[in-house]
């Protein structure tokens, strides 16, 4: 039985089968092009709206990433332009270079070391050449030397730019490094350093952190080893001529620098007897090093990494007090200037070597 009335309108009637309704033919085909282009119309106009949000979401998206460009490139002019201004104020306070007509002896009057004014050093960490280049940046908005650097990142080894993200005292070295890589220079120690009990040699001081040595680097990337050893000699020896580039020399001349490893433990145990320096190789404990602080020796100290280094390195204790282990590090002033309790050493420490008098 046939209805002549269409609930879509269509004209066509509807069959009956079993209390459901069907439309003769296959999926509607039969419905006249004016019922269908009306439904059409209709499904277009219903979703129009969303369409429209959509678009506007997509537009919303891209405006908002330019405006995240324009802020980013706005914020890296801001700062290139604060850089400028507050990397002349540091220089000035912190990061006193030589005029161009002083010489070096003529800066280190009193010591190289007490130029460097930084309170704090970050504890170093591993970077890769990108996490390199992005902390000398937020440096070099603090030093117009380490944006000199960084400007000029191609003529500088990666191995010099990491020890420069890690540490911003060296940047005086650092900007130097291209023109006097290899170069030693004679002035000797200063008059106030023969005068100290305990003075801090750096391992990149001009003087002679730019001496060869290791795998083509400098005492100032390499020399730790040499450069502890030096002070410790000078304070049990007062023999001003041990400086960090003769012992270098005499290390490389004589195979205590191993290729890729670095200096060679040996060099602390058969060097100093020559100096008439004894060497005593205990087990670490707070109480040993004490009792050879007390009788005035002096311990060099292989650390692993934590906070003096990424990888290895030689330090120099030469006394402690209430508050810690007194100790100079030949890479960095600040740490130097800061007691140590042993209990944030020792983990840290691998070897002790104690010195003294013979």
């Amino acid at each position: 039985m046939y209805d002549n009335r269409s609930s879509r309108g269509s004209g066509y009637p509807e069959r009956i089968r079993g209390g459901s309704r069907t439309l003769p033919g296959s999926g509607g085909r039969g419905m006249n092009g004016r019922g269908m282009s009306s439904r059409r119309k209709r499904g277009w106009l219903s979703a129009l709206p969303w369409i429209l949000v959509l678009v506007n979401v997509l537009l919303l998206v891209r405006l908002y990433g330019q405006i995240d460009d324009i802020r980013e490139s706005v914020g890296l002019i801001w700062n290139r332009l604060g850089a400028l201004e507050a990397g002349r104020e540091y220089q000035n306070e912190d990061y006193q270079s030589a005029p161009e007509e002083t010489s070096v002896s003529q800066v280190v009057l009193s010591d190289y070391a007490a130029q460097w004014g930084l309170e704090e050093v970050e504890r170093p960490r591993e970077r890769d050449a990108r996490e390199i280049l992005e902390r000398l940046g937020e440096l070099s908005g603090e030093s117009e030397l380490i944006d000199k650097v960084l400007q000029n990142s191609r003529e500088y080894p990666e191995r010099l730019l990491e020890a420069l993200a890690n540490n911003p005292e060296m940047a005086d070295f650092a900007v130097h490094y291209p023109e006097k890589k290899g170069t030693v220079t004679r002035e000797g120690l200063t008059e106030a350093e023969k005068e100290a009990d305990f003075p801090l040699f750096l391992q990149w001081d001009p003087r002679w952190g730019y001496a060869s040595y290791g795998d083509d680097s400098v005492v100032g990337l390499s020399g730790c080893g040499p450069t502890a050893l030096s002070m410790a000699l000078f304070y049990l020896t007062e023999d001003e001529t041990l400086t960090p580039d003769k012992l270098a020399q005499y290390s490389m001349n004589n195979g205590y620098y191993i290729s890729g490893t670095g200096t060679a433990w040996l060099l602390m145990e058969q060097v100093p007897p020559v100096y008439g320096v004894d060497v005593e190789q205990p087990e670490i404990s707070e109480e040993t090093m004490k009792r050879a602080l007390d009788r005035g020796d002096v311990i060099v100290c292989s650390v692993g990494p934590g906070d003096f280094t990424v990888g290895g390195h030689f330090l120099v204790i030469y006394g402690y007090g209430d508050d810690g282990f007194y100790l100079n590090d030949p890479n960095c002033v600040a740490r130097s200037r800061s007691p140590w309790s042993y209990e944030r050493l020792e983990p840290q420490m691998k070897h002790i070597w104690v010195m003294g008098r013979s």
